[in-house]
């Protein structure tokens, strides 16, 4: 006979077990739910292509003519203020776009980077010496799938596996690179498309960076893009395609490599199904984030290595709550002469220069120094030209009421006497498959002269592919005191004083600066520079500094003849 107590326990029995699996429900549910937001697609997407302009820059989109970059921002969501990877390479870079990671992870930290040919291995590898890309990603995952590269510049072939891509194309031209482009997408209907198109970094260095003929090639990459989002707009791939269009680096003058915001910022453009719409993107935006934006978009796992993020914020139904939004600023102020390529403002004058600052902002006032200090809300406001007759480091920037609200503009002014003689003399080799700065103490020079600056910028007529240049003049210390010299140099350079080697910023590199310092005693003090050109665009300026005397450009005031 069953008695109530035993009821009891069997009610008390049966309301656990209902709600032990009423929470083993619930709780499949929550991890039915985060597994399939890790491992589905973005609504609407079934395939995605990948278009990158190198050498494309924020200010080519903004002063060309440029309708088809303009429609897609339009329809979809983009920022300017995208980054690039240090160096400012062109392997670099795409390799972090295509890998989801920087140069730290994936090893490829140059041009010069080979299979058989590095410094820094990968983290982690998908085959021999190569970190793994979305490529490998997406074959292993969907290993039916249709996947595409069409590249116009042939280095990038070396940097993705091979045995992940169906159609691998190298074509000669941009408008080749397209038509293939046209063709593959609209027969295959590929699951992913990567499109590489080479002819605006042609542009940058042959003419210069916000040239005319610049835009020119930013308007032609405008009509080729035209034809890509034609190729997918009338075929099936029209309702469910997402597009992402970027570029590796910027440029500055006729190079690139180096850590100015020309070089490091890129576009950044997302356009197809669940994109936000006319949509600034306000978060910050890396090289990296390209990879895993795909994966994300076609519901694929990212590897641990990545540390790419996917920009969710700019797909509908995703919202980013932080307080650290990209900062943009309003435009420095352009200081004359303004700075040409990687030459700085200012500039070598006689006996007296004209000081002019412009303000490209429709806001704003400028305060400026002409110590080579920080400017402030202390510093003078800017209300015309003014006259120096001594050498000075002008700092600038726009002002809103008390803060600042620009990047800080700077030039350098030398004033020397008309009838200064030049300190420098240099000596000009003409050599071969230079990589490092040659030995030169047993070399002819091919060409021999004297220069006022130990800089490239008065030689540049001189300069071809393989060339080094050695300057050599005595610098006059006027007190005893620490020195600290910086090189700035495209390719390799390095500074003695009295023999000693106080910079080494030796290497096959784009512009980048190094720095070292010595303590120096009153008198003359032997100095040399040497300085090699590799190949395409070259550049070298040297700067120092004292405890009294700000950073500067060693010039004419600072050195004297010297049989060295």
């Amino acid at each position: 006979m069953t008695s109530k107590q035993d009821f009891g326990d069997m009610s008390i029995n049966m309301k656990t077990n209902l709600f032990i699996k009423m929470t083993i429900a619930l709780l499949f549910v929550l991890w039915s739910n985060f597994v399939f937001a890790q491992t589905q697609p973005v609504k609407g997407i079934e395939h995605v292509v990948v278009i990158g302009f190198d050498g494309l820059s924020p200010d080519g989109i903004e002063n060309a003519n440029t309708p088809a970059f303009d429609r897609i921002i339009a329809e979809g969501a983009s920022t300017m203020h995208a980054r690039a990877v240090l160096p400012t390479s062109s392997s670099s870079n795409w390799a972090s776009m295509i890998m989801g990671a920087g140069p730290e992870q994936h090893g490829i930290t140059s041009n010069a980077w080979e299979k058989d040919n590095f410094t820094l291995p990968a983290i982690a590898q998908s085959e021999d010496f190569l970190f793994p890309t979305i490529f490998r990603l997406i074959s292993d995952n969907q290993p039916k799938s249709e996947v595409g590269a069409i590249y116009h510049w042939g280095g990038f072939g070396r940097l993705f596996e091979k045995t992940a891509v169906n159609f691998d194309r190298n074509p000669d031209s941009e408008d080749e690179t397209a038509k293939i482009a046209y063709d593959y997408i609209k027969s295959k209907k590929p699951l992913f498309t990567f499109i590489h198109f080479d002819h605006i970094d042609h542009a940058g260095h042959e003419y210069g960076h916000g040239t005319s003929h610049y835009y020119e090639s930013v308007e032609k990459a405008d009509a080729l893009l035209e034809n890509v989002m034609r190729a997918i707009e009338n075929s099936e791939l029209a309702k469910n395609t997402l597009v992402i269009v970027s570029s590796d680096h910027g440029g500055l003058g006729t190079g690139h490599g180096g850590e100015s915001l020309q070089e490091v910022e890129i576009p950044f453009i997302m356009w197809g199904p669940s994109v936000k719409r006319n949509h600034i993107i306000k978060y910050p935006v890396y090289q990296y984030d390209n990879a895993a934006t795909v994966a994300f978009a076609l519901g694929l796992k990212r590897p641990h290595a990545w540390i790419g993020k996917p920009v969710k914020s700019a797909f509908q139904g995703y919202e980013i709550d932080d307080k650290y939004p990209v900062l943009v600023q309003l435009k420095e102020p352009i200081i004359l002469p303004k700075p040409e390529g990687y030459k700085k403002a200012g500039g070598l004058f006689n006996e007296k220069a004209e000081v002019i600052i412009e303000n490209p902002n429709k806001e704003g006032v400028i305060r400026y120094t002409t110590d080579g200090s920080f400017p402030s809300a202390a510093s003078p406001i800017y209300d015309g030209p003014f006259e120096i007759e001594e050498s000075a480091v002008i700092k600038s920037a726009v002002f809103e009421n008390t803060s600042i609200k620009s990047l800080v503009a700077e030039a350098y002014f030398r004033i020397k006497k008309s009838n200064f003689k030049k300190p420098l003399k240099y000596e000009v080799f003409y050599l071969k498959d230079l990589a490092f700065i040659p030995e030169l103490k047993n070399k002819k020079p091919d060409v021999i002269g004297n220069s006022f600056e130990m800089t490239t910028d008065e030689i540049k007529t001189l300069l071809k592919a393989n060339t080094a240049v050695r300057f050599t003049s005595e610098l006059e210390v006027v007190q005893n005191d620490l020195y600290k010299f910086s090189l700035r140099s495209d390719d390799g350079s390095q500074l003695y004083i009295n023999h000693e080697l106080v910079v080494d910023n030796d290497g096959d590199h784009g512009v980048e600066e190094k720095t070292g310092q010595i303590q120096l005693k009153k008198g003359g003090q032997k100095v040399e520079v040497l300085y090699f050109n590799g190949g395409g665009d070259g550049w070298l300026d040297v700067f120092f500094e004292t405890g009294t005397k700000p950073k500067q450009i060693l010039s004419v005031n600072n050195l004297k003849n010297s049989d060295l």
